[in-house]
């Protein structure tokens, strides 16, 4: 993973984004493009277009010269666009071929408004590498754990794969968590050994295990998880236009909020995968 692209607007939660990007472009030797997108009124985007520009030069250099003495030998170049954010950042990352998306993501709003407000959510639909999505009151202590909520279907087992060159450059352990509804107290220590057994045998990764939470209700199972359990990012995957509808149905998107401090890792289908990370 050579480039990180990180999006911001210059808020608080991008601001924590950042720093999250830095520290972890330390650890893995990744340089950093920091890109902001600013947007003109239609009606005078022609006449003060280089108004508006130079602002926005203005505030991006300005926060390069803020962060500067915390990236150390970090390499941060700017980028600056007009246009749609959701769609400038996701064009950004292709055409230069970057090899993560940093965005953040507000205390207030939580997990669920990243997944449902319209940048973020378009950001996550057509981004060819893999996107985080970070809390603002994250703070980047290595990628040790990363955690696949999956409802255990073929297609869903499947997609787990794409996770695994994300993980290895961190040499992470995966956890396959899975809520399900349909246990007894008593089947909880079998179910989990059948679901290590089963993913130990299914995939050639190192580092692998396997959860089993019994709770009627997939948000609320996961946040209970969240809550007992540390790791560093939870990774859904889904094909469908809403990214949790396909894992745990319409429902319970509508009504997920997540853990504040836990990072939401987006990794694309293969058929928009490249290679793999370089």
């Amino acid at each position: 993973m050579k480039t990180i692209l990180v999006a911001t607007d210059f808020s608080k939660s991008a601001n924590n984004a950042c720093l999250y990007a830095i520290e972890m472009a330390k650890e893995i030797k990744a340089d950093i493009i920091l890109l902001h997108v600013f947007e003109t009124p239609l009606l005078f985007a022609g006449q003060y277009f280089t108004v508006y520009y130079e602002l926005a030069e203005k505030k991006l250099k300005a926060y390069q010269q803020k962060i500067t003495k915390l990236a150390g030998k970090v390499k941060i170049s700017l980028a600056l666009q007009q246009g749609l954010p959701s769609s400038r950042i996701t064009e950004f990352a292709i055409e230069k071929k970057v090899d993560l998306v940093i965005v953040g993501t507000s205390n207030n709003e939580g997990i669920a408004k990243i997944i449902f407000g319209s940048n973020a959510l378009r950001i996550f639909r057509h981004s060819t590498c893999p996107v985080m999505a970070i809390p603002t009151r994250c703070k980047y202590k290595g990628i040790h754990k990363i955690t696949y909520a999956t409802d255990l279907k073929k297609d869903n087992i499947s997609s787990a794969k794409l996770l695994f060159p994300f993980a290895a450059k961190f040499n992470a352990e995966i956890t396959f968590l899975n809520v399900s509804d349909a246990l007894e107290k008593e089947e909880f220590n079998s179910a989990a050994k059948e679901l290590n057994k089963q993913i130990k045998k299914y995939f050639n990764y190192p580092k692998l295990s396997g959860y089993v939470c019994n709770n009627l209700d997939a948000s609320e199972g996961i946040n209970f998880y969240l809550k007992h359990h540390s790791t560093d990012c939870l990774a859904p995957f889904s094909h469908q236009r809403n990214l949790f509808q396909h894992i745990f149905g319409e429902s319970i998107t509508k009504r997920i909020s997540l853990h504040a401090k836990t990072p939401l890792l987006i990794i694309p289908e293969a058929e928009f995968l490249s290679s793999g990370l370089k």
